[in-house]
């Protein structure tokens, strides 16, 4: 009886699978958000408590986290540590976003915490232009996470990801909301170039599947390097938690539309793999 009952689940789960993209959005895919922010604007409406309900609700089993400031992060990391994976904001303040990569005052700061053992990563930070790649700062950055072999968080265009990987090509980066307006032949063609790029898809589900359907364009990039794929929500703003489940259903959307096997490797078996962490827990 119990083998025909898992048989039975076995192939309803296929056949949800195959019945068209609506189905398949419904099914609930396992979610590694590999871009939160819990900064301190947040901190009072939604406590950890709240959040870690906000992402069991939404069925977030892992979430990548930085913080302005790290006290966030920390904080979420505490009450959630087998589910919450957190990586190093440089910058303290909204107002650092600007001139931190022309500023080495912010160096030892990283240095230091990055010795605790528990970041997977530097970042998010900005950088505006490849200029600011190429800083004094930057470098040390890069030979920190080389290191450590942890990965940088990197918010821009193409050009600065590009010029950090010709000065440390084996540094890996993870590139926020593949370049925010890349299109996917840019995207292709950077990935293409540098195999240890990891692309997240934050703020990208509009241009992945306009109108609800997924653009081909899109389908065939994530298809070519779908171990290289992770998708977030992008909490930057105290207004993105209360619309946070709708936030991870857009994302449900478009995998739902792809071949089961990408769609976990991208929806949350590459992030476990690459970061780590994704055990649900329940708030305390």
């Amino acid at each position: 009886m119990g083998l025909w009952k898992g048989l039975l689940i076995a192939g309803a789960a296929a056949l949800a699978w195959n019945a068209g993209p609506e189905a398949r959005a419904q099914e609930r895919l396992p979610i590694f958000d590999a871009h939160v922010h819990y900064s301190r604007a947040a901190w009072a409406e939604y406590p950890p408590k709240r959040v870690l309900e906000i992402l069991a609700a939404a069925g977030v089993t892992g979430a990548l986290v930085s913080s302005t400031p790290d006290d966030g992060t920390l904080m979420l990391h505490r009450a959630a540590p087998g589910r919450i994976v957190p990586i190093l904001r440089p910058y303290h303040e909204p107002g650092d976003m600007s001139g931190w990569a022309r500023s080495g005052a912010l160096l030892a700061y990283v240095d230091a915490r990055v010795k605790r053992g528990i970041y997977k990563g530097i970042g998010e930070f900005h950088l505006f232009s490849a200029e600011d790649a190429r800083t004094a700062t930057l470098r040390t950055l890069a030979r920190i996470a080389l290191e450590r072999d942890i990965v940088l968080h990197v918010h821009s265009g193409a050009a600065p990801i590009l010029a950090i990987l010709a000065h440390e090509p084996k540094v890996r980066i993870l590139w926020a909301h593949a370049g925010m307006s890349e299109p996917p032949g840019a995207v292709r063609e950077v990935m293409d170039k540098h195999p240890g790029l990891l692309t997240e898809l934050s703020f990208r589900a509009g241009d992945i599947a306009p109108g609800g359907k997924i653009d081909p364009e899109w389908r065939a990039l994530l298809l070519r390097h779908p171990d290289r794929f992770v998708v977030g929500t992008d909490t930057y703003t105290t207004d993105r938690w209360a619309s946070y489940g709708e936030l991870v259903g857009q994302h449900r959307a478009w995998l739902g539309q792809l071949p089961r096997e990408a769609a976990e490797k991208i929806a949350y078996r590459n992030a476990v793999r690459l970061f780590g962490g994704g055990r649900a827990e329940p708030p305390k």
